[in-house]
């Protein structure tokens, strides 16, 4: 026998919140299940030495409005960082002498998208690039408009338009580091939507660049919530419970099928698997629910191993992209030194080419105290993110040591363990699976055939693109367009049950 649900939302991520929270407001009660003990996939936080951080993401994109406005919907406040963002160079000079035994060199990020700079003749691209890097950018400006435009990577474009040197010393450190992988495997159109038909329109990639940064919001490029944007999932949780839906953690579906006029979910307790870095695994016996809604949510190898069982889908044998595997060592220390923010909110570092050794071995560190002034008070305390790890490169392993010395030649200032007060360790494997051309390919072909199954869609990071800029607005559209004409819970011939979820609200996550 199988229970009744209005929709079914399969994982608990950003965009399987958003779309479970949209359907409560639509007045639909979904039943969302999570495999894991929360929700919010790469979005959460814990206290690390007396101070709640994000260990997951910490900001949105601008770009668009979605979250900010899902956000303040909620009750949350909406703040935009605080210090300026930096890049550290291995090499010591923009002369390109640097033999790699140099300091290390470090300047302000230009104002741009994704490190396209907006305006070559801005000091802070002149501290970045060399003197003969900087004019061959300034070729940009007399291309016109069809050098490039066809270029399905990022790399690519940029080099196409802008040469190699602004490719290296600031695209790839800013949207490699975002993305964590090089920018030849990230599609144009998924991780800069808009840029292509600008540059069309203004004829120079400075010049698209600057027409999508005057379209955003004024200010920061991204934002986060006050306290937090793990606060974000708690909100949601909290508002999709308050507005009849069930959020059921710790339940891993094991199939799905279509019935009748609707949708027949299995799963099971979700159980520790031998290795706890490997999925859950189900453990005892199988709940069965039936619902005329279903939303797929969930991870992207996840997602395909669920939707083979639908032949319509012709999935086969399509693999995700290999992913990387991160690892972040977040730290709060008591150094009144850092009180100057040496260096703003954070820096972003250039990657060294193979077969050097390199100084700094992170990809990035993040003074998030600095940059999320509401997370700590007074004066002394610091929380540092040290974060390590992109596609293609070894599985990182930093201790506490490694992160300390990694954030001492970055901020310049000595960091001692003496002068921790907590830290974590969080490792994210496989993580980010690259938006290559090829994948949005095989994305768009899913599309169009899921567009015969009635009743059903598709969200998710994998699906939608990267960030919640992406998945947010994506969740919340899917639930509106299974929303339309709903009124009754259709048919189903298991059972007449009356359209409640069994279980009820004790495994609400919360």
């Amino acid at each position: 026998m199988s229970s009744h649900a209005e929709a079914i939302v399969i994982g608990g991520g950003m965009s399987g919140l958003a779309a479970a929270h949209r359907f409560t407001q639509l007045g639909i009660r979904p039943l969302l299940l999570e495999a894991r003990g929360q929700c919010g996939g790469l979005v959460f936080g814990a206290p690390i030495g007396g101070v709640r951080v994000d260990l997951g993401a910490e900001s949105f994109a601008r770009r668009s409005a979605a979250t900010a406005e899902l956000a303040e919907e909620l009750g949350l406040e909406v703040v935009t960082p605080a210090g300026e963002s930096w890049i550290w160079a291995h090499d010591g000079s923009t002369d390109g002498t640097g033999d790699g035994e140099q300091p290390g060199h470090a300047f302000r990020i230009p104002h741009g998208v994704l490190g396209i700079p907006t305006d070559l003749d801005d000091p802070q691209v002149a501290d970045a690039l060399s003197e003969e890097g900087l004019a061959r950018a300034r070729e940009d400006l007399t291309l016109g408009p069809d050098a490039g435009a066809d270029a399905a990577d990022l790399a690519t474009l940029v080099t196409t338009r802008l040469g190699p040197e602004v490719l290296d010393r600031l695209v790839d450190p800013v949207a490699g580091g975002v993305h964590s992988v090089h920018p030849s495997q990230l599609a144009v159109d998924i991780v800069a939507p808009g840029l292509r038909e600008a540059l069309a329109a203004e004829g120079s990639l400075v010049g698209a660049a600057a027409a999508l940064r005057a379209k955003a919001p004024e200010g920061s490029v991204v934002a986060s919530v006050s306290g937090g944007l793990f606060r974000l999932v708690e909100a949601l949780v909290s508002a999709i419970d308050a507005g009849g839906g069930t959020v059921r953690p710790r339940r891993l579906v094991t199939g799905i099928a279509r019935d009748g006029s609707g949708w027949l979910v299995t799963h099971h307790e979700a159980g520790r698997a031998p290795n706890p870095a490997d999925p859950p695994v189900p453990v005892g016996e199988p709940e069965q629910h039936w619902a005329p809604k279903l939303v797929i949510a969930l991870d992207g190898r996840a997602a395909l191993d669920l939707l083979r069982s639908l032949p319509e889908l012709n999935i086969g044998d399509w693999e995700l992209p290999r992913g990387a595997d991160l690892t972040q060592v977040c730290v709060t220390v008591t150094r009144p030194e850092l009180d100057a923010a040496p260096r703003g909110s954070g820096l972003l570092v250039t990657p060294v080419h193979d077969g050097d050794t390199p100084r700094v071995r992170c990809k990035a560190l993040t003074h998030y105290s600095v940059k999320w002034p509401t997370t700590v008070t007074g004066s002394g305390r610091h929380v540092l993110r040290i974060s390590y790890g992109r596609a293609g490169t070894p599985t990182p392993e930093p201790t506490l040591a490694d992160a300390l010395a990694d954030a001492s030649v970055l901020l310049g200032i000595d960091l001692a363990e003496t002068d921790v007060a907590g830290h974590a360790v969080i490792h994210y494997p496989n993580s980010l699976p690259p938006h290559t051309p090829e994948h949005r390919e095989r994305v768009a072909e899913l599309t169009q055939a899921a567009a015969e199954l009635e009743g059903f869609e598709i969200t998710g990071a994998w699906y939608a693109g990267t960030g919640l800029a992406a998945v947010v607005p994506h969740g919340r559209a899917v639930a509106e367009k299974l929303s339309v004409g709903a009124s009754t819970l259709g048919s189903h011939d298991d059972d007449d049950d009356d359209g409640t979820e069994s279980g009820a609200k004790g495994g609400s996550g919360q």
